[in-house]
């Protein structure tokens, strides 16, 4: 089997602590990802993850490329499952974990990777060692650097405002040393990830109606709710081919789904505290749109809250969530940012304006959050 193109980091992982008898099944979402899974899969298959028993599983989401019949005879080993529809991130991934609670019920971690990913040699052992070790961590993210610029990184663990937007630590920052200690962060990327399997069996994996975009946010939102922590390992490492799409393709998902994720996580009084700085971010993203020519996609996001059925199934997450959660928000919201730190999104208005008004806002009113 060919390593991987790229110069990988090896004797990554510390000795073992774990002993024998542990299972992670790695699961991996393609979509038109021919071009992608040969380096994703040969780095994963390749690595030597030590005494950690390994189930590969790949969720083909209705390619129209040939990786199914692609994976089914390059990669017999792996465990192919294909979609005859594309059911996105969210649902392609929720497929995958079914099949993987019914395939393996001992499993003892998720590996979620995405296709256009490689990993480390022994990039599983510091992750599973850490969890291991830590029960109340309930996820754990390697360092992601960026490929072909692995000098660079993509995200060294993601950041949550309070007003839903997620973005990444470290992005496009030199891998010079800056991120090598294990610390707590919001939520973990679903580029690279490793998920405990307790809480997904007792609330799930991500919700679907997602379908791509902020779903990692709802996995770490919904690990806080249950008291896990999540956290970044950098001892371990992965290589992330990715690329930031503008301009703003996927913005009405992010909009979507950063409603759906507030509107079922916070408690009734925490949606009210925040109204103001609600309505004000909504006047800002109206002229974000108007700029960048994204109003219909804005519209578009408002509109499917006016859908009875769209309504329905938020209101039966919001259930779901408030009826599993054993932490109050003042202790779910701790560490959430009040500035929008992403290097992609930066403008005068933001930096000069908007930072700094949702900044004072959120420092003045995360006090009041008592429940």
């Amino acid at each position: 089997m060919n390593e991987p193109s790229i110069a990988i980091e090896h004797s990554i992982a510390p000795a073992e602590p774990f002993g024998r008898g542990l299972e992670v099944a790695v699961l991996i979402v393609a979509f038109n990802g021919r071009q992608y899974l040969s380096e994703c899969l040969d780095s994963v298959l390749a690595s030597d993850d030590g005494p950690i028993a390994r189930h590969v599983v790949v969720v083909d989401n209705a390619s129209t490329d040939g990786t199914a019949d692609f994976l089914a005879s390059k990669y017999p080993d792996v465990r192919l499952v294909r979609s005859e529809v594309n059911l996105g991130f969210a649902g392609g991934n929720n497929l995958g974990w079914d099949q993987i609670a019914r395939l393996y019920p001992r499993v003892d971690y998720v590996a979620l990777l995405n296709q256009d990913t490689i990993v480390a040699n022994g990039w599983l052992k510091p992750l599973v060692a850490y969890l291991y070790d830590h029960p109340i961590a309930g996820a754990a993210q390697p360092r992601i650097v960026l490929h072909p610029r692995t000098d660079m990184l993509n995200t060294a663990g993601n950041v949550s405002h309070f007003l839903g937007f997620g973005f990444m630590t470290g992005y496009q920052e030199p891998d010079n040393g800056n991120y090598r200690s294990v610390r707590t962060i919001d939520f973990a990327s679903g580029a690279a990830a490793l998920v405990r399997a307790r809480p997904l069996r007792q609330a799930g994996l991500f919700n679907e109606r997602m379908f791509l975009y902020m779903e990692d946010a709802e996995l770490g939102w919904k690990l806080r709710q249950l008291g896990y922590e999540t956290v970044f390992v950098p001892q371990s490492v992965a290589y992330h081919k990715y690329k930031f799409h503008g301009p703003f393709r996927a913005y009405f998902f992010l909009e979507r789904n950063r409603w759906i994720l507030i509107a079922s996580y916070y408690k009734t009084a925490t949606l009210l505290l925040l109204a103001p700085a609600a309505l004000a971010m909504e006047l800002g993203q109206i002229v974000f749109s108007l700029q960048h020519g994204l109003l219909k996609q804005k519209l578009r996001a408002w509109g499917y809250f006016l859908n009875r059925g769209n309504l329905a199934a938020l209101s039966r997450s919001r259930r779901a969530a408030q009826g599993r959660r054993i932490v109050g928000d003042r202790q779910f919201m701790h560490g959430f940012a009040g500035s929008i730190n992403n290097p992609e999104l930066q403008s005068r208005l933001l930096r000069w304006l908007g930072n700094p008004m949702l900044n004072l806002y959120w420092r003045c009113v995360r006090w009041m959050i008592v429940w």
